[in-house]
């Protein structure tokens, strides 16, 4: 297995991450903040387990190339791909889902049902189905293919259920739901099925570097999210001061070169580079020594000015008017 682009957490873990930091805690949106939080961190991890059993994938199948987490343009807009696996016979599109309880797949009505029980309580939630969403990828990263004069071979496509515990049934269709949906540990199995099914080479070393080079280039990773649009925040929202790395009390005091916590006495030096870090994922991705000054509450400029120089920030402008990124 040779991994041409790897997966990186997104933008979107990272940004609710400093959300659900820097939000009061009676802020209305805050449940959903942490609950679409945990999808994707969940989403991320099945991902994420994939390498595992990919890995365990008999040399005898063949080298294999994997390209994760792709986003091409398409037609004025953009797909998404999880993982995309480039076999000297095939092209695989898997993509991966890490859900609990009890998973019920009805592609006569186009769904997927997910029960379970949290708190105590018993929830049922509808989401569209995944089989075609992987078909969609599919569909389109062909189509997309064609536009470069690139003729896709043979290319197949699974949804993975990537959470062991989850209980997979089918309400309708058994026999596409058995064939296009799998768990992690039946990946290898599909994969020598697949091998056998389709002999002809298509992808020898030369195409594939060609290929994956084509993708990385032309793939747009998202690089910001509308918060007021997405969620209804706005900046006034966002609770400034610096946050204690030891209990989280937001408000820590700048004293004798470090930070002190004024709720549990703990110091760091450091602390503030989570703080830009937020800010520059909630707020802006440039800062000013003044914009610092009231987002740390530190009152001296020179000390300021002297925390944001050594944090490794790039800058540009002279003394007065320098502008941080």
């Amino acid at each position: 297995m040779i991994i041409l682009k790897e997966r990186e957490m997104s933008l979107k873990i990272k940004v609710l991450e400093a959300l659900s930091r820097r939000l009061p805690h009676s802020h209305p949106i805050l449940p959903k903040i942490k609950s679409d939080l945990g999808k994707n961190i969940a989403g991320f991890k099945g991902e994420e387990s994939l390498n595992y059993y990919l890995e365990l994938l008999p040399e005898e199948e063949g080298e294999f190339y994997v390209l994760q987490d792709i986003r091409l343009p398409y037609k004025g807009h953009h797909f998404q791909i999880d993982t995309l696996l480039i076999f000297p016979t095939f092209i695989l599109i898997l993509d991966a889902k890490y859900m609990k309880g009890t998973l019920e797949f009805d592609p006569a009505f186009q769904q997927l049902i997910q029960k379970f029980t949290e708190n105590e309580v018993d929830k049922t939630i509808t989401y569209s189905d995944p089989i075609i969403q992987v078909q969609n990828q599919l569909t389109k990263f062909k189509s997309w293919l064609k536009d470069y004069k690139i003729q896709p071979g043979s290319c197949e496509s699974l949804v993975v259920i990537a959470n062991s515990r989850a209980e997979i049934k089918c309400i309708s269709h058994p026999n596409l739901v058995k064939n296009m949906v799998v768990r992690n540990s039946g990946v290898e199995a599909k994969v020598t099925d697949f091998t056998k099914k389709h002999t002809k080479e298509t992808w020898d070393a030369k195409n594939v570097r060609k290929l994956s080079s084509l993708i990385i280039k032309k793939n747009e990773p998202i690089t910001s999210i509308d918060l007021e649009k997405d969620y209804g925040v706005s900046p006034d929202c966002i609770l400034k001061g610096v946050q204690c790395q030891k209990c989280f009390h937001i408000g820590c005091e700048r004293i004798f070169g470090s930070w002190l916590c004024q709720k549990c006495n703990n110091t760091c030096k450091e602390a503030h580079i989570k703080l830009l870090q937020d800010y520059r994922l909630l707020i802006s991705p440039t800062i000013t020594v003044s914009e610092f000054q009231k987002i740390t509450e530190i009152k001296n400029e020179r000390t300021a000015r002297r925390l944001l120089l050594s944090s490794d920030l790039s800058y540009s402008g002279n003394t007065s008017q320098r502008v941080y990124f």
